[in-house]
Formats: C-alpha cells, sequence, structure tokens
C-alpha cells in the first residue's frame, strides 16, 4: 500500500522515437520536399540535429505536419498555420503533453495575431458545424451513388437519419431519385 504522504515519483517518460525527413513525410503520407519546404517556412523545427546535420523530428513534429496538412485543407494561411504551431510547440512538451507550467511569455506571438488567430479559427469551428451534416449526407450519397462503397466509411458525428427531411434537400422526387440529400 502506498503512503499518501510520500507520493510516488511519476514514472520516466519514455524516449522518444526519432524520425528523418524522409520517414517523417512517408508516416504523414507527403512527400520529402513538403517537409523541407515546411521546415524552411519555420512551420516545422526539428526537434534535434545530428553531428552530421541531419535533422530529426520527434513524435509530437508527426502530429503538427498532420495539423498543418488539415489546416491547410481548412482554408488557414500559411502565416495563420504557423501561428498554429508556433502556439502549440510553446505550450506541450516533445510528447505532445500539454505543459500546465507555460506562460504567457512561452508565447511568441502578439496579443494583436492571437485575437487574429481565435478570430480565424472561431469562423473555421462555426462553418465546419454548420456543414458536418451536410457533408456527412453528402458523402453517403456519393458513395451509394458513385462508389459503390469502395472507400471506407465515416466515423464519429451526430448525424441524422438519410431518410429524414432536411431544411434546403431536394426529395428524390425531384431530381430523379439522385439528390445528395
Amino acid at each position: 500500500m502506498t503512503d499518501p504522504t510520500h507520493p510516488q515519483p511519476a514514472a520516466p517518460q519514455p524516449a522518444p522515437t526519432f524520425y528523418t525527413t524522409a520517414e517523417l513525410a512517408r508516416e504523414a503520407g507527403v512527400t520529402r520536399r513538403t517537409v523541407m519546404h515546411y521546415a524552411e517556412l519555420h512551420l516545422l523545427t526539428p526537434d534535434q540535429v545530428t553531428a552530421s546535420g541531419r535533422a530529426l523530428y520527434g513524435p509530437y513534429s508527426l502530429r503538427l505536419l498532420r495539423d498543418l496538412i488539415d489546416l491547410r485543407a481548412l482554408g488557414m494561411t500559411l502565416e495563420e498555420a504557423r501561428d498554429m504551431v508556433i502556439l502549440r510547440r510553446a505550450t506541450h512538451d516533445i510528447h505532445g503533453h500539454y505543459r500546465r507550467d507555460w506562460t504567457r511569455a512561452d508565447i511568441p506571438l502578439d496579443d494583436t495575431r492571437l485575437k487574429a488567430l481565435h478570430t480565424r479559427l472561431r469562423a473555421i469551428n462555426a462553418a465546419f458545424e454548420r456543414q458536418a451534416n451536410n457533408m456527412a449526407r453528402f458523402d453517403r450519397w456519393l458513395t451509394k451513388r458513385f462508389t459503390g462503397g469502395d472507400l471506407p466509411g465515416l466515423t464519429g458525428g451526430s448525424d441524422p437519419q438519410e431518410g429524414e427531411p432536411h431544411e434546403g434537400d431536394t426529395h428524390e422526387s425531384d431530381t430523379g431519385g439522385n439528390s445528395p440529400a
């Protein structure tokens, strides 16, 4: 039995796995050139550099790279994506765990840029929330009508039943059965 007056020390974190540029690219499903381009733009920074100058990226860099890809797909500019990476690196450790000890001084972005980033994130999130059910229904419609289920199904998200009428939907009888509803 453990003594509550003498807490046990936290288990040590395992040493992170490091990726070369090519390995990071392969894991994220992008080209090596994409990783190098993001590194040149300071969107990704190596967690270590070997004596011979080879860049090594930790596991959190893989998550950041995937996030960069997603943020760009959502329409964020490179500058906005860079600010997101800066913010995340300042508030998370190399393993990607949230650092509770961060302070405002750790974040090298001024208040104007943080406010602009916050405004942009809220706009993207609001647009996503407005479109989430429509995108899921349209995906099902495309799967049923065109791909024959060749793509894996979507997971998560709340989504009304396909047969339920929705605001703005076109009824199958109006389009000969090919409505994306």
